[in-house]
């Protein structure tokens, strides 16, 4: 698997004071990563400029520069769709963050620290970083040091970190719109009712929004026309199985877990912030696993040693000719099986006759299935 050099441009919204209802104080802190292959920045800032002199003029590509402007923010976003960037961000709700440490800044940055450098290194290794000089240094610079610390470059890790100027590189505008935006989604000072039409624009580009601290219940959609689908037993077994198994195998280093394992983050992602009742399209997921490889992965590969060994380690994924979920009600399973037998039965029934013309052949002198390994199948047919 060729994985390839990456880049990525960091902005921040936010700030560490856990009394969300004090003046000025916000309900989440987001770090957002805009990243890109490092060989396609060239042409990804040519396009970003003229985005930013049709909508901005002389001025920058900025998120406060649109504020409340919802429809001009989806117009900017349908075209920024359109380019070869994917985003990752951390989402902290302030409020749930109980333990007294966090009441300290320090505290609160150091393991945001921790966080965000887990999620970016674990993924890739020889990333670099660049962020705006002039932004709210207080998380980035704590940052800075955090990285040089536990990724000092050597023959084998280009790790690399700088500082540059929004105004001067498109590329950190373009991580201030994102981060500008999803606080749209989620901080309650800025939050906007476009919220999730806006990640829905975004999905191509979105790696994964991570939320923390992460609520160990399901996922819930509000949709009242909806809610009499969502049956709560088989969605909260769905996604806490899914959990399970990410826990289990994120920090493994064996390039099919971590397959399986983005594969699942993104089905999560999905259930949470598109619809958890709206299949996803094979290409969508092949197209997201393969994000930063020379070559898209096969159909065969994502069946075979991704959707089919999640199931074997007891995941349950929902399949039909739409796509893959991860179920919500009874319909979704049944959807399951339904696909399972389109594929199942004709397979046994072509083994079935091929034992049959064989046995025809040998006068029953040959039973292709008896054999120890083939043992059930002959229960099977007799």
């Amino acid at each position: 698997m060729s994985i390839r050099n990456q880049h990525a441009f960091i902005d921040e919204f936010g700030n560490a004071d856990l009394d969300v209802t004090k003046e000025g104080a916000s309900s989440h802190f987001i770090v957002s990563a805009v990243i890109v292959d490092e060989y396609k920045i060239p042409l990804l800032e040519d396009k970003l400029d003229d985005i930013r002199s049709r909508f901005f003029q002389t001025g920058q590509l900025r998120s406060k520069t649109v504020g409340d402007n919802d429809a001009r923010r989806k117009r900017i976003l349908n075209e920024l769709s359109e380019l070869d960037f994917h985003v990752f961000s951390v989402v902290v709700d302030k409020a749930k963050l109980t333990s007294e440490g966090f009441r300290y800044k320090s505290s609160f940055y150091k393991y945001l620290h921790t966080l965000v450098d887990g999620a970016l290194y674990r993924t890739y290794p020889n990333l670099k970083i660049s962020a705006d000089q002039y932004g709210s240094k207080e998380f980035m610079d704590g940052f800075i040091k955090y990285v040089r610390e536990n990724h000092m470059p050597d023959l084998f890790d280009q790790a690399d970190f700088g500082f540059t100027t929004s105004k001067s590189n498109l590329l950190i505008q373009l991580a201030d719109f994102i981060c500008g935006t999803l606080a749209r989604c989620f901080d309650y000072s800025v939050r906007s009712e476009e919220g999730q039409t806006f990640i829905k624009i975004l999905k191509r580009r979105i790696i994964n929004i991570a939320p923390w601290p992460e609520e160990r219940k399901p996922y819930f959609f509000d949709s009242k026309d909806e809610i009499s689908e969502y049956n709560e037993t088989i969605a909260s077994q769905s996604i806490n199985l899914a959990r399970i198994f990410i826990d289990q195998y994120e920090d493994d280093r064996d390039p099919i877990i971590r397959d399986q394992v983005n594969c699942l983050k993104f089905l999560l992602f999905h259930f949470k912030y598109i619809s958890p009742y709206k299949y996803v399209k094979t290409r969508e997921i092949k197209s997201h696993v393969s994000y930063n490889r020379e070559k898209e992965i096969s159909t065969y590969y994502l069946r075979s040693n991704i959707i089919s060994k999640l199931r074997d380690n007891r995941v349950i994924i929902s399949s039909s000719p739409k796509g893959y979920k991860l179920p919500v009600n009874v319909n979704d399973i049944y959807d399951f099986i339904n696909h399972s037998n389109s594929i199942v039965f004709p397979m046994l029934d072509r083994l079935n006759k091929c034992r049959k013309e064989i046995l025809f052949a040998t006068k029953n002198g040959l039973d292709i299935f008896d054999r120890p390994e083939y043992i059930a199948l002959q229960k099977y047919f007799d």
